[in-house]
């Protein structure tokens, strides 16, 4: 996810920012990781934990990182969710249950 923010703000003129957030609530541990990026299409959005899927150029990415991420997560009995923007940004947030 973190490499995949750094991807994304190559395109990004000016300040750029990956922040990463930690909290627990309701036995939960929540990671927020957020970008300033170009962001993800809502098109592209509904396939971005699809093995294979990338919206990288041809050489960039095989689209293995995010469905691995997806399935270790889902494993964990936790999720994975994503909010994005084009042009303002994305943030993925995971929830993995504590104990």
């Amino acid at each position: 996810i973190v490499d995949n923010a750094i991807h994304a703000l190559k395109a990004v003129n000016g300040v750029r920012t990956i922040s990463i957030q930690t909290l627990e609530q309701n036995n939960e541990l929540h990671i927020r990781l957020k970008d300033n990026g170009t962001g993800i299409s809502e098109k592209d959005q509904a396939h971005i934990f699809e093995p294979f899927f990338t919206t990288k150029e041809v050489g960039a990415g095989v689209g293995l990182g995010l469905s691995i991420s997806y399935s270790i997560i889902e494993k964990h009995k936790g999720n994975i969710s994503c909010v994005s923007k084009m042009g303002e940004g994305t943030e993925f947030t995971i929830s993995l249950p504590i104990g």
